[in-house]
């Protein structure tokens, strides 16, 4: 999202970001999109609270399993 940290993220931002919605970097963001798509990333936020670690689990699987540059 542009929007935030004034239109020029730093790479390392946008790899443990919750809001990124670009093309998928890796594992991690499959499993956010498929949970945002079937509802479950909205009923974990709302039983954990915000500070639930899904970003951190996003960037773990991410960097576990990493997409190759331009596969989405």
């Amino acid at each position: 999202m542009l929007g935030l940290h004034g239109g020029k993220p730093s790479p390392g931002v946008c790899r443990r970001c919750d809001s990124y919605e670009g093309p998928s970097r890796g594992l991690g963001d499959v499993v956010a999109k498929v949970a945002r798509a079937t509802g479950l990333a909205t009923a974990v936020k709302a039983f954990a609270g915000e500070g639930c670690g899904c970003g951190q689990r996003r960037a773990a699987l991410n960097r576990a399993m990493p997409f190759r540059e331009g596969a989405d």
